[in-house]
């Protein structure tokens, strides 16, 4: 008896260690894959320091790299809208269809945020220049975003998206529109032919014209 009892000890160990084996690769697995899900793309500081010179100690690096051949290393710095969560995905937004996050560490790490500045900087030598504002306007270097509300605009949600025909671009609507006035989202994307950040028709094929004023009749141009 006593040799049995031993026997049905020595098993139930063996059955124990089994069991602890077969469950510790399913623990490790998870304490692996973990920090990898919980990993957030890494900003350069050059990048975080670009973003605070153009909007001050609450400026930062949303994004940041090459964009689709759009003229060298970029940064879009923003300034969010106070009291929005970060990060600022706008659940059940409206959206055009194919527009999602854009992928890469070097892209844009959110869908949609809500901000109030943001600030499109260009590294041109050792030197950001900025290429395109958002304010209470939107605006490249040579005048207003033609298609953009005519009415100052306090608060904006800010859209990124990638694909693979058009490459990186960003949309922007109004949080608040003015009473009365027709919702409108305009796309904003890299014009190759003149070095700038132009506003797209609604085919998204053609760049529109800046204008002198806010709200101006659109002109197409050549892309």
């Amino acid at each position: 008896m006593p040799s049995r009892r031993r026997a049905d000890v020595c098993t139930a160990l063996l059955l124990a260690a089994a069991m602890a084996a077969a469950c510790e690769p399913v623990a490790d697995s998870g304490r692996a894959a973990s920090p990898k899900t919980q990993a957030a793309p890494v900003v350069p500081e050059s990048a975080q320091g670009a973003a605070r010179g153009a909007l001050g100690t609450d400026g930062e690096a949303l994004a940041y790299g090459d964009f689709w051949d759009a003229g060298g290393q970029q940064v879009v710095a923003v300034q969010r809208l106070a009291g929005t969560a970060q990060p600022a995905a706008a659940a059940g937004a409206a959206s055009p269809p194919g527009n999602g996050a854009v992928s890469g560490s070097s892209q844009c790490s959110e869908t949609f945020v809500d901000v109030i500045r943001v600030s499109i900087l260009v590294l041109d030598g050792q030197k950001w220049k900025e290429a395109f504002r958002a304010d209470e306007h939107l605006k490249n270097r040579r005048g207003y975003m033609a298609g953009a509300p005519t009415a100052p605009v306090s608060a904006w949600r800010m859209g990124c998206e990638k694909t693979s025909d058009s490459g990186f671009r960003l949309q922007f609507t109004p949080l608040s529109p003015s009473p009365g006035t027709k919702p409108v989202t305009v796309r904003v994307a890299w014009n190759p032919n003149r070095k700038e950040y132009d506003s797209l028709d609604a085919t998204g094929k053609r760049f529109l014209e800046p204008q002198a004023t806010p709200g101006n009749v659109p002109v197409r141009v050549d892309q």
